[in-house]
């Protein structure tokens, strides 16, 4: 039996896995130069939402809890978190009013179109990661599953040396998933995809953008950044991060 085919396949499967591992250029926006007032009033704004999100989590927690537990101070405490809600929407709104009477400047078309081009090159950016975990996942599971039958085959032909060396070259490609998570990032890019993709959408449905609205692309297009460079899962669990991820386009957001 020769051993060409699987050398020929433990040398091909290097390349890709360099390739993956190759941190991707990130792009970035500034905002428009506006005065101390309004930076201050969208800061808080942003706060507030942040805020609004907290509350709403802490609510939810406390209607579960008030459903398995009668008691009169659960069914307080369940009140009260939606009173806190109430109060954490109506300062958002406020806070969002502030913000947006102070920055109601329209901005060019060039800089809106400067927004959607940004958005569209992440948005393939991820998806062509996405598209190339994915194949690459495939390609070890089937590169496994090839190199595994023809270990088995060498040795029904009594080729132990043959068939000792392509269970080593599985071994080998069975253990790449786990020192690079390849099927974890291939979900991690699919959730930054939906988030890009979704922002461009918006993008291209807001009509006479202001200041605001470009200010508050660009705070979303820094997360979108932050989150595939410097918080990028290194392990295999990027449940957490995309959680994060989400909550955090959430609150830089307005429009939902």
């Amino acid at each position: 039996m020769t051993l060409r085919f699987p050398i020929l396949l433990l040398l091909a499967i290097p390349g890709p896995v360099a390739l993956a591992m190759q941190a991707a250029p990130a792009l970035h926006l500034h905002t428009i130069r506006v005065n101390p007032e309004a930076q201050a009033a969208q800061n808080q704004a942003v706060d507030a939402r942040k805020r609004l999100l907290l509350v709403n989590e802490n609510v939810q927690q406390a209607i579960a809890k008030a459903e398995t537990d009668k008691s009169p101070a659960a069914q307080a405490d369940a009140a009260k978190a939606q009173q806190q809600v109430a109060s954490a929407q109506n300062a958002a709104d406020d806070a969002q009013k502030k913000a947006s009477s102070v920055q109601s400047q329209p901005v060019t078309d060039q800089d809106w179109k400067q927004i959607q081009s940004v958005l569209q090159t992440y948005k393939n950016r991820y998806e062509s990661s996405m598209n190339h975990y994915g194949a690459l996942a495939t390609t070890l599971l089937l590169a496994g599953i090839l190199l595994a039958a023809a270990s088995a085959i060498a040795g029904f032909m009594r080729k132990s040396i043959a068939a000792g060396i392509v269970s080593i070259i599985v071994t080998c490609v069975v253990g790449v998933p786990k020192v690079i998570p390849i099927n974890q990032r291939a979900d991690y890019y699919r959730a930054l995809f939906g988030q890009s993709s979704t922002l461009l959408v918006r993008a291209q449905l807001r009509l006479h953008p202001t200041t605001t609205d470009y200010n508050e692309f660009v705070d979303d297009i820094n997360v979108l950044s932050d989150y595939e460079t410097n918080k990028f899962p290194s392990g295999g669990d990027v449940a957490a991060n995309t959680e994060s991820l989400i909550k955090d386009i959430a609150a830089t957001s307005v429009t939902q």
